[in-house]
């Protein structure tokens, strides 16, 4: 039998288009994963937009303070297991929540896997109503 068609041996001219294909997948995961990122930086930005202009309206701090009461009785940042993604990393949250008093959002500064475990583990959580919305609440975790 001619080389090219010997069984358990790759043809040169069938293996081409496969690796083409291998190439131009790999560069797409690898541009999702820049435009992600962009995305979570841009949307952290915005949240914070909101928050510095949230933090000034009535009812503000009363409410954070019922919000943190609600999740540390909870233990929501305990029994998410995040902590030991990056022990000793600091992580800074903006959670959206809306006029239900669900988490609809839950952005970071960063994109580690500590960070996206904290995003996880809030994000469509169930809080105390806030006296408007989408109401911002900022947490830092470390």
């Amino acid at each position: 039998m001619p080389p090219e068609l010997t069984p358990g041996r790759a043809s040169p001219g069938r293996d081409a288009p496969r690796l083409a294909v291998l190439l131009l997948a790999a560069a797409a995961m690898l541009l999702a994963a820049c435009a992600t990122s962009r995305s979570n930086a841009a949307r952290y930005q915005a949240a914070l937009q909101v928050y510095a202009r949230a933090r000034s309206l009535p009812g503000f701090d009363p409410y954070v303070d019922t919000f943190i009461r609600s999740q540390n009785a909870r233990r929501l940042d305990r029994n998410s297991g995040c902590y030991a993604k990056g022990p000793g990393e600091r992580v800074v949250l903006i959670l959206m929540v809306d006029r239900t008093g669900r988490i609809i959002e839950a952005d970071s500064e960063g994109n580690s896997a500590k960070a996206k475990c904290f995003r996880k583990a809030y994000s469509g959580v169930q809080m105390p109503i806030p006296p408007f919305f989408p109401f911002p609440v900022q947490l830092a975790v470390i």
